[in-house]
């Protein structure tokens, strides 16, 4: 069955949200381009009303490694989640500094790159030059007779896309942040579809 993340969680009516609904996985965006961006402690509080049964995931682009190692210490994120150029090392250090399971993002156009090592999990999403958000998802034969580690599918996601994401691609888990918003803003009720379309289609 596939899994369910929802990325991009700012406000406390967000939290509201997912804990009725239910997805797997949520998102916090440490990233400091990104207009979805959080302070740690912002995301302490929002973690703090976050329902047990659902993992944070903290969102990070070439940010220092002992940082986001302390978010994992402090239980504000589950998994690590990293959309830019860290290397072998930067990933040895964080490593040795957390137990963590870490996520790679890939950008992808027509093929699959080469994949970066050391990860636990894949995110392919929409080649873009902000590094995802493209609302268009990729050519998905680009994942065809992929055999690698378990992957997360971005890029153009919403209730309308998602069923047939579930049925061809058979992803570990779905990742939205737009798709599932209203002006700009988490919208419940295309949160709770979102979610209702994937557990109903796996």
């Amino acid at each position: 069955m596939s899994k369910v993340k929802i990325c991009g969680l700012t406000r406390q009516s967000d939290i509201d949200a997912v804990n009725r609904a239910k997805p797997d996985y949520i998102g916090f965006v440490f990233a400091a381009e990104s207009r979805r961006r959080l302070h740690p402690e912002e995301a302490a509080a929002l973690r703090a009303n976050l329902s047990p049964d659902i993992q944070a995931v903290g969102v990070f682009v070439n940010q220092p490694v002992g940082w986001i190692a302390s978010l994992c210490e402090r239980g504000v994120i589950d998994l690590v989640q990293l959309h830019g150029e860290e290397d072998a090392d930067y990933l040895a250090t964080l490593r040795r500094l957390c137990t963590h399971p870490v996520i790679r993002a890939v950008p992808v156009e027509h093929t699959v790159p080469p994949l970066p090592p050391h990860a636990d999990y894949y995110l392919f999403d929409t080649a873009t030059p902000q590094r995802g958000g493209a609302g268009h998802p990729f050519d998905w034969s680009a994942l065809d007779g992929y055999t690698g580690a378990p992957y997360f599918i971005a890029g153009g996601l919403s209730p309308e896309t998602v069923a047939e994401a579930v049925t061809r691609l058979h992803p570990y888990c779905v990742d939205v942040s737009s798709g599932v918003e209203t002006d700009g803003v988490k919208d419940p009720e295309k949160i709770m579809r979102f979610v209702d379309l994937v557990r109903r289609t796996t």
